[in-house]
């Protein structure tokens, strides 16, 4: 009796477990080293490939998952939708609450790489028709087990319910004018909203299509129900945003030629190898206006460009000359990694070049990068401008009286300056 009373405390605890793990944050990761350049995209051909990719609800049904497998193994892979709160959690809604099919599709037929020095194959299927709107995570995982996660890639649907009135503008205090940029927000609901507190109400600023939300703090609002306006007045520079910089560039398109920003291409046998130019830390130069992707990559063959699958993966260099910053790690970052900080792009520091080094495995195409520090205090790698041309997008979520779940109820995008 004591050892069956114990076994059922132990799977009472193994559920506790299993049900907390399930309640945590899901984020944009990928869970195996042979799979590379996952991307949701809505057009796969020379597209700009952003981390988290915002569909409008009427234009559901072209938006397409892909991803590479170097292991060229026959691994059955399987597509699992689930919905998730503002926060990313995932939500107590049912399946069919969110899906208008079945969950758990098999991916089939994957298409192989031609031409290439790296032989990969590709995998693509298109995202399921969604009833309602909010946060999604697409889950790939291997062989029918669903503990065996390959793939986690947010997306969101929305619907444009309200009005998002906002302007991006320099910062008007001496202190943080060169430097910052200020948004200003208010929104306006339907008649058929009511709307007496912000509490299931949620705005979200992200920059450059990154995760983060780049409001900190948001105040509470002044409710006009007879306008059906909500005001956001911001005295305490809440509303500051770090310009940063323009993002850097390098362009792998091709293994022949010397393209922008390319040092040197060493073609070996069995890959190819580019080294970047070598670059300078510029948080202590002027800033300068240069064209980029807001942080976005394009997958592309130079010589072929009518055909994805005749893109490679090349071994790219990067390059920083900088002194060394003590007790702290420097990174390369851009959408090709999720902005993520880890040991697949931390750079070393090489003592007789006097310069950070990183070699990372990526596809052919055009890629923005920057350089970040594990100290979020050092703001000499790339600096802060206010000039800077920034993309910001607004997302506002709204638990409706009645429901269970955020939903998505307003999506807007800026460039600033325009």
């Amino acid at each position: 009796m004591k050892i069956k009373g114990l076994a059922i405390l132990w799977l009472l605890l193994i559920g506790l477990i299993i049900s907390h793990a399930g309640q945590s944050q899901i984020s944009n990761k990928i869970y195996k080293a042979p799979i590379k350049t996952v991307y949701i995209s809505q057009n796969t051909m020379n597209e700009m490939i952003v981390e988290n990719l915002c569909i409008a609800f009427d234009r559901q049904g072209n938006a397409n998952l892909l991803f590479d497998d170097l292991n060229l193994e026959n691994t059955n892979y399987f597509l699992r939708i689930i919905h998730c709160q503002s926060d990313w959690k995932p939500s107590p809604l049912n399946e069919i609450e969110y899906l208008a099919d079945f969950n758990d599709i098999p991916i089939r037929y994957p298409e192989t790489s031609m031409g290439t020095k790296t032989p990969y194959k590709q995998y693509k299927i298109s995202l399921p028709q969604l009833k309602i709107s909010g946060n999604y995570i697409a889950m790939v995982y291997a062989n029918r087990n669903k503990r065996d996660t390959v793939i986690t890639k947010r997306f969101s649907i929305y619907q444009n319910e309200i009005n998002i009135g906002s302007k991006i503008s320099f910062a008007k205090s001496n202190l943080l004018r060169s430097t910052h940029q200020f948004i200003d927000l208010n929104l306006g609901y339907p008649s058929t909203y009511l709307i007496n507190s912000d509490e299931n109400l949620k705005i979200e600023v992200r920059k450059n299509n990154q995760s983060k939300n780049v409001l900190a703090k948001i105040p509470k609002p002044m409710i006009q129900a007879m306008e059906r306006k909500l005001t956001y007045q911001f005295y305490d520079q809440e509303n500051a945003i770090p310009g940063g910089n323009e993002f850097r560039l390098i362009d792998l398109r091709s293994t022949q030629q010397r393209l922008n920003f390319v040092g040197q291409i060493n073609t070996l046998d069995r890959y190819t190898e580019i080294s970047i130019q070598p670059e300078q830390a510029q948080g202590n130069y002027s800033y300068v206006q240069r064209p980029d992707l807001n942080g976005a990559f394009v997958i592309a063959n130079y010589e072929n460009p009518d055909n994805s699958l005749q893109a490679d993966y090349v071994w790219c260099t990067f390059i920083l000359k900088s002194r060394k910053f003590e007790d702290e790690k420097i990174y390369v970052n851009g959408a090709f990694n999720s902005y993520e900080l880890t040991y697949f792009n931390e750079l070393q520091y090489d003592e007789a070049k006097g310069a950070y080094l990183g070699r990372i495995l990526l596809k052919q195409g055009i890629y923005n990068y920057q350089f970040t520090s594990s100290n979020p205090l050092n703001n000499n790698l790339e600096g802060n401008h206010a000039e800077t041309e920034n993309q910001y997008e607004i997302l506002v979520y709204f638990k409706k009286p009645g429901e269970r779940f955020d939903s998505l109820i307003g999506y807007q995008k800026i460039q600033f300056p325009l």
